[in-house]
């Protein structure tokens, strides 16, 4: 297993101060990458002597510490994908007057275009009662990322692909529907036939099950502590809300339901309001306070 490595931020880009007016002890702060893409996930690590506990903000998003054994805090945080040169985020001490901003230099992210045809009923604008679905849909999903920092994390080991098939188009490609530039592709879509298993990329409890307009058959699954997953057109869904499900457990099958050209697996990454690259949740080692398996465990298929 690779060595985690963590490069410590600039002092100029951290400032601590307490509410009185009185200089505490600064805290060293440090993430991975070192410059994260816009659209990622990135790993904090804080060392603030003299404190109990910390909690934070980053984007806008809350952050999750955890301590581990030599008193560090660690948390997994988000890079929107619209971000500028820089993501600021905020650190206060448990119970106590002291805390710190923090500002995330930002590298831009390369994208491509493709081109799709698809059916007028998914490129013009919707009549009254399918505006009012796809409004009401939108409410659920917006309901279930809110909920994302309700419970603490549940995952332990690495993250898993859902599927073990070529991806077919990356998260970031601009998408021209009809010859019109509508979206930005925000997930990564495998390949599949209808019917092929879909597995849930790490333990969680299922906190949604849908099927919508837009996206079909599909499924959410919070991870804890901000982290969600969700599952896209699928042919048909194995798990209900409320369920708790673990790394490599079928949850469903590939499918062509919701606004598809056909049959494939649309697998997204959110960390709270925040949709990431899934490619930085695969890359995303374990918090140091569990022990993990390495990534290609083929125990999980």
């Amino acid at each position: 297993m690779r060595p985690l490595r963590l490069v410590t931020s600039l002092v100029a880009m951290v400032a601590a101060a307490s509410a009185a007016g009185a200089q505490g002890p600064t805290p060293a702060v440090s993430w991975y990458p070192a410059r994260p893409t816009q659209g990622s996930l990135i790993r904090l690590a804080v060392t603030w002597p003299e404190i109990s506990g910390l909690d934070g903000t980053l984007a806008g998003e809350r952050l999750h510490f955890e301590r581990d054994s030599t008193g560090a805090f660690h948390a997994v945080g988000a890079v929107p994908v619209d971000a500028d040169s820089s993501v600021t985020g905020n650190l206060w001490t448990d119970g106590g007057p002291d805390s710190a901003r923090i500002a995330v230099p930002i590298a831009a992210r390369r994208s491509r275009s493709e081109s799709l045809r698809l059916g007028r009923e998914y490129t013009e604008p919707p009549d009254s009662a399918l505006a009012a679905r796809i409004a009401a849909e939108r409410r659920e999903i917006g309901q279930a990322f809110a909920r994302a920092h309700d419970g603490p994390r549940l995952w332990s080991l690495w993250f898993s692909p859902p599927r073990r098939a070529p991806i077919t188009s990356d998260f970031g490609t601009r998408r021209v529907l009809n010859g019109a530039t509508r979206s930005r592709h925000l997930g990564l879509d495998y390949d599949g036939n209808v019917g092929e298993p879909v597995r849930a990329t790490n333990r969680g409890v299922v906190l949604l099950v849908g099927d919508f307009f837009y996206n079909g058959k599909c499924v959410y699954i919070s991870h804890g502590a901000g982290l969600m997953t969700a599952y896209l057109h699928m042919s048909a869904v194995q798990v209900s809300v409320g369920d708790t499900v673990v790394r490599g457990q079928a949850i469903g099958a590939v499918g062509a339901t919701g606004r598809v050209t056909g049959p494939h697996l649309h697998w997204s990454v959110h960390y709270g309001g925040i949709t990431v690259d899934p490619m930085s949740l695969l890359s995303l080692r374990p918090l140091p306070s569990f022990d993990a398996e390495a990534p290609d465990d083929p125990r999980i298929w």
